[in-house]
């Protein structure tokens, strides 16, 4: 415990140096929720969940949840959230931009609607292959647009 209270200290000091305008710590230091705010309109949120054996796992919830994966240090942490809040910093100059929450937000219900159906219907082989095709073309879709459509430098 008393590592992890470092670990979250560590964490939390770093955090508020990169702007995060909140760190709400939860659970003795094993669980953080971490703001940080660009305008009104652009909240960027974090979980952070501290393990016993000083692991970390990280989500983003705000503005569309996603789970960012498990990390071995608290440097790592901190260097992840670094460059996902550039790339957020970046990215609010675009003009897409909140087209681009509003998609993301649709693939979440998406993503929630696949999960019910799968759990809740009995779903017939033609239909399986129906829903794999249209995904693997929207998956064709993303990586010829990435491939026609410049990288965002700064």
């Amino acid at each position: 415990m008393i590592i992890n209270s470092f670990s979250g200290d560590l964490i939390g000091t770093k955090l508020r140096q990169l702007g995060a305008s909140e760190i709400r710590e939860i659970r003795n230091g094993i669980l953080y929720i971490i703001h940080f705010e660009f305008d009104a309109d652009l909240h960027v949120v974090y979980v952070l969940d501290v393990t016993k054996r000083d692991k970390y796992f990280l989500q983003r919830v705000s503005p569309y949840p996603m789970s960012q994966g498990r990390f071995s240090s608290a440097g790592e942490v901190v260097k992840f959230i670094e460059r996902d809040i550039k790339k957020f910093e970046n990215a609010t100059h675009s003009h897409n931009f909140q087209q681009f929450i509003q998609i993301a937000d649709s693939v979440t219900r998406l993503s929630h609607a696949i999960e019910l159906l799968f759990l809740e219907r009995n779903i017939s082989k033609e239909d399986m292959d129906s829903i794999s095709k249209h995904l693997d073309e929207s998956i064709g879709k993303l990586r010829e647009i990435k491939a026609h459509s410049p990288k965002i430098d700064k």
